[in-house]
């Protein structure tokens, strides 16, 4: 049997460890959410969606439409653009390395090793491995899925450490960072759906722009502590990030 994560020490814990990081936590997240941004609003530039902007926004901040707004935005969202697209393709995996390097920057944290901002473009080094870890990830939870959406679900939880794996390990490949997720996974997914069901209030508060500046480093390097424990209780405590 698994040693079980006490919730409230991991929380603690990362709430320690970004008090102990050499670069400011909330500067760094603020630097992702403010280029995440500008990503976002040039994409829709780009695919030429200003004109249903003011109707995404104020849906998400939970605005209801009627029926005919709502299939003009439809129509809008899936009228072909293939150019626009492309280009929205080139910035989503530009996200997936900033998001990757803002992974980095926490798993630093909670390892208490020197980082930086400048961590959130250190993914970039590694850029065909991250993109193949996301694709080969992807296909797997969407095969699963094909069955069930249960077992869709238990698939994402799966490999949910995959990319902190390869984060610490480089050099590891892809379907060995997938299978060493799976098994420090093993008897644990109901562990950490737990754990981000207690993450529900904050992540509801990062609708108020600019909230998930503070919220962002506290879950993210929760979740990297987690992945911390569980490596080192799981056959061995692994690389240190390079």
């Amino acid at each position: 049997m698994p040693i079980n994560i006490n919730r409230a020490a991991l929380k603690a814990d990362a709430r320690a460890a970004m008090a102990e990081s050499r670069a400011n936590p909330y500067i760094t997240a603020l630097v992702f959410v403010l280029v995440s941004y500008l990503l976002n609003y040039l994409s829709m530039r780009l695919v030429n969606y200003d004109d249903i902007m003011g109707y995404l926004y104020a849906y998400a901040m939970g605005a209801e439409l009627d029926q005919e707004t709502l299939m003009y935005v439809y129509n809008r969202l899936t009228e072909p653009n293939f150019a626009g697209r492309l280009i929205d393709l080139l910035i989503s995996i530009v996200q997936l390395m900033l998001s990757a390097g803002f992974m980095l920057f926490c798993l630093r944290a909670v390892r208490r090793l020197e980082n930086s901002v400048g961590n959130l473009l250190d993914s970039f080094g590694m850029f065909f491995r991250i993109l193949g870890l996301q694709i080969v990830e992807g296909i797997f939870v969407f095969l699963w899925s094909l069955l069930f959406v249960i077992p869709g679900i238990v698939a994402a939880y799966r490999y949910r450490l995959a990319f902190y794996i390869l984060l610490e390990n480089p050099e590891m490949g892809i379907m060995e960072c997938i299978r060493r997720s799976k098994e420090l996974m093993y008897g644990r997914k109901m562990e950490l759906f737990v754990l981000d069901l207690s993450f529900i209030g904050w992540n509801l508060l990062t609708v108020i722009p600019f909230v998930s500046v503070y919220v962002l480093p506290y879950t993210e390097t929760t979740y990297a502590g987690y992945y911390v424990a569980v490596s080192s209780w799981g056959g061995g405590e692994g690389q240190r990030p390079a």
